[in-house]
């Protein structure tokens, strides 16, 4: 597999195993450039790269995808790839399974010709 393969492949940051400011916008491209727009970092984070334009993994029937991949606790289930479907549906359904209130932090970077991850 190709480094551009394995880039492309990683759906979580925090398992690469080496990680520099290089390796992460690499593989971000990778993905980017693929219309692959959402990758997670660790468990609970997810960034999410606007594309300007309409991509297929935001139609409604992919959400129905991530509702029932939610609901099927079955172990042999292959995961489904990062996605902000996936993200609230999880908040959701932790709320109406333990009535615990839930918080999703939205934070957007603009700028006229780049873009960055920055923390919170």
């Amino acid at each position: 597999m190709s480094t551009h393969q394995r880039l492309e492949a990683a759906t979580n940051l925090s398992q690469l195993s080496a990680i520099s400011d290089d390796i992460i916008v690499a593989c971000l491209r990778e993905r980017f450039m693929t219309d692959t727009i959402y990758t997670n970092i660790g468990t609970s984070s997810l960034v999410a790269l606007n594309p300007h334009k309409y991509v297929s993994s935001n139609a409604d029937s992919i959400l129905h995808k991530y509702a029932t991949e939610y609901r099927d606790s079955s172990d042999h289930q292959e995961r489904l790839p990062p996605h902000i479907f996936q993200t609230t549906n999880n908040a959701y359904y932790h709320i109406r399974r333990t009535t615990q209130d839930q918080c999703l932090v939205f934070r957007f970077v603009f700028t006229t010709h780049s873009c960055w991850l920055s923390p919170i």
